[in-house]
Protein backbone atom coordinates (compact mmCIF):
# COMPACT_ATOMS: atom_id res chain seq x y z
CA UNK A 1 0.00 0.00 0.00
CA UNK A 2 2.63 2.16 1.26
CA UNK A 3 4.53 1.22 -2.87
CA UNK A 4 1.64 2.50 -4.55
CA UNK A 5 1.15 5.92 -2.30
CA UNK A 6 5.01 6.82 -3.12
CA UNK A 7 4.28 5.84 -6.97
CA UNK A 8 0.93 8.47 -7.20
CA UNK A 9 2.60 11.17 -5.17
CA UNK A 10 5.34 10.67 -7.98
CA UNK A 11 2.86 10.67 -10.92
CA UNK A 12 1.41 13.55 -9.22
CA UNK A 13 5.16 15.39 -8.79
CA UNK A 14 5.48 14.67 -12.62
CA UNK A 15 2.08 15.85 -13.94
CA UNK A 16 2.36 19.04 -11.96
CA UNK A 17 5.90 19.97 -13.01
CA UNK A 18 6.03 18.58 -16.48
CA UNK A 19 2.34 18.74 -18.08
CA UNK A 20 1.62 22.09 -18.52
CA UNK A 21 -2.61 23.23 -18.80
CA UNK A 22 -4.15 23.57 -22.20
CA UNK A 23 -5.26 26.93 -23.69
CA UNK A 24 -8.70 27.08 -24.91
CA UNK A 25 -8.68 28.97 -28.02
CA UNK A 26 -11.60 30.44 -28.40
CA UNK A 27 -11.47 34.22 -28.29
CA UNK A 28 -13.05 36.89 -26.31
CA UNK A 29 -15.47 38.27 -26.30
CA UNK A 30 -17.90 35.27 -26.51
CA UNK A 31 -21.47 35.81 -28.17
CA UNK A 32 -23.53 37.18 -25.51
CA UNK A 33 -27.11 37.86 -25.50
CA UNK A 34 -29.30 40.09 -22.72
CA UNK A 35 -32.66 38.93 -21.31
CA UNK A 36 -35.49 41.86 -21.27
CA UNK A 37 -38.88 42.56 -20.72
CA UNK A 38 -40.74 42.28 -24.05
CA UNK A 39 -42.98 45.30 -25.28
CA UNK A 40 -45.70 45.79 -23.38
CA UNK A 41 -44.88 43.00 -20.58
CA UNK A 42 -44.42 45.55 -17.75
CA UNK A 43 -47.64 47.44 -18.50
CA UNK A 44 -49.48 43.82 -18.78
CA UNK A 45 -47.87 42.95 -15.69
CA UNK A 46 -48.83 46.29 -13.41
CA UNK A 47 -52.17 45.72 -14.93
CA UNK A 48 -52.34 42.28 -13.53
CA UNK A 49 -51.12 43.34 -10.06
CA UNK A 50 -52.77 46.75 -9.91
CA UNK A 51 -49.90 48.35 -9.60
CA UNK A 52 -50.29 51.99 -11.07
CA UNK A 53 -46.73 52.65 -11.13
CA UNK A 54 -42.94 51.64 -11.01
CA UNK A 55 -42.61 52.11 -7.40
CA UNK A 56 -45.47 50.00 -6.23
CA UNK A 57 -43.94 47.51 -8.81
CA UNK A 58 -40.26 47.85 -7.21
CA UNK A 59 -41.68 47.88 -3.72
CA UNK A 60 -43.18 44.55 -4.55
CA UNK A 61 -40.45 43.01 -5.78
CA UNK A 62 -37.91 44.52 -2.96
CA UNK A 63 -36.05 46.73 -5.70
CA UNK A 64 -34.85 50.31 -6.34
CA UNK A 65 -37.58 52.14 -8.45
CA UNK A 66 -34.49 53.43 -10.66
CA UNK A 67 -33.82 49.47 -11.41
CA UNK A 68 -37.53 48.77 -12.76
CA UNK A 69 -37.27 51.55 -14.56
CA UNK A 70 -34.52 50.72 -16.86
CA UNK A 71 -36.07 47.25 -16.81
CA UNK A 72 -39.02 49.20 -17.98
CA UNK A 73 -37.00 50.47 -20.77
CA UNK A 74 -34.96 47.92 -21.56
CA UNK A 75 -31.58 49.71 -20.29
CA UNK A 76 -30.81 46.59 -18.52
CA UNK A 77 -30.91 42.96 -18.26
CA UNK A 78 -33.22 41.40 -16.26
CA UNK A 79 -31.51 39.21 -13.35
CA UNK A 80 -32.41 35.58 -12.24
CA UNK A 81 -33.82 37.10 -8.87
CA UNK A 82 -36.21 39.70 -10.72
CA UNK A 83 -37.51 36.43 -13.16
CA UNK A 84 -38.29 34.40 -9.80
CA UNK A 85 -39.51 37.11 -7.41
CA UNK A 86 -41.89 37.75 -10.44
CA UNK A 87 -43.09 34.39 -11.16
CA UNK A 88 -44.09 34.24 -7.49
CA UNK A 89 -45.54 37.24 -7.24
CA UNK A 90 -47.80 36.59 -10.77
CA UNK A 91 -47.94 32.54 -8.98
CA UNK A 92 -46.95 31.36 -12.59
CA UNK A 93 -43.42 29.31 -11.18
CA UNK A 94 -44.94 26.16 -12.45
CA UNK A 95 -46.37 27.50 -15.70
CA UNK A 96 -45.55 29.92 -18.16
CA UNK A 97 -43.43 32.04 -16.34
CA UNK A 98 -41.09 33.01 -19.40
CA UNK A 99 -43.83 34.70 -21.80
CA UNK A 100 -42.65 38.31 -20.18
CA UNK A 101 -39.58 37.89 -21.54
CA UNK A 102 -37.28 37.54 -25.00
CA UNK A 103 -33.68 36.98 -25.59
CA UNK A 104 -31.95 39.33 -28.06
CA UNK A 105 -28.13 38.71 -29.40
CA UNK A 106 -25.49 41.37 -27.39
CA UNK A 107 -22.08 41.90 -28.33
CA UNK A 108 -19.82 41.20 -31.38
CA UNK A 109 -22.00 38.99 -33.43
CA UNK A 110 -19.87 39.33 -36.48
CA UNK A 111 -17.48 36.86 -36.91
CA UNK A 112 -15.23 38.74 -38.97
CA UNK A 113 -14.31 41.07 -36.47
CA UNK A 114 -11.25 41.76 -35.71
CA UNK A 115 -11.78 40.68 -31.76
CA UNK A 116 -12.43 37.44 -32.67
CA UNK A 117 -8.97 37.49 -34.89
CA UNK A 118 -7.27 38.82 -31.75
CA UNK A 119 -5.56 35.55 -31.21
CA UNK A 120 -4.82 34.70 -34.50
CA UNK A 121 -3.17 38.28 -34.69
CA UNK A 122 -1.38 37.37 -31.98
CA UNK A 123 0.21 34.59 -33.70
CA UNK A 124 -1.44 32.57 -30.50
CA UNK A 125 -2.97 30.00 -33.52
CA UNK A 126 -2.90 29.88 -36.74
CA UNK A 127 -5.16 31.26 -39.30
CA UNK A 128 -7.13 29.38 -41.64
CA UNK A 129 -5.98 28.15 -45.40
CA UNK A 130 -6.83 30.64 -47.79
CA UNK A 131 -8.28 32.71 -45.04
CA UNK A 132 -8.89 37.00 -46.05
CA UNK A 133 -7.56 38.18 -42.69
CA UNK A 134 -4.39 35.61 -42.94
CA UNK A 135 -3.66 37.01 -46.61
CA UNK A 136 -4.12 40.63 -45.53
CA UNK A 137 -1.92 40.29 -42.36
CA UNK A 138 1.13 38.73 -44.85
CA UNK A 139 1.71 42.49 -45.67
CA UNK A 140 1.99 43.25 -41.80
CA UNK A 141 4.13 40.03 -40.86
CA UNK A 142 4.97 36.48 -41.71
CA UNK A 143 1.18 35.09 -40.91
CA UNK A 144 1.15 31.41 -40.38
CA UNK A 145 -1.72 29.55 -42.07
CA UNK A 146 -3.18 25.79 -41.51
CA UNK A 147 -2.79 23.52 -44.10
Amino acid sequence: MEEIRKDYKMLNLFLQRYIKPGKSILPNPNLEYRILFRKGAVEMIKRAKGWKTDAEMARALGLTRAYVSMLHKTRVSVTATVITRLAVQMGNTDKNWWIYYEIIPYGVTDPNHPLWNQEKYMGKIPYDNFSESGNLRKFDYKAENRK
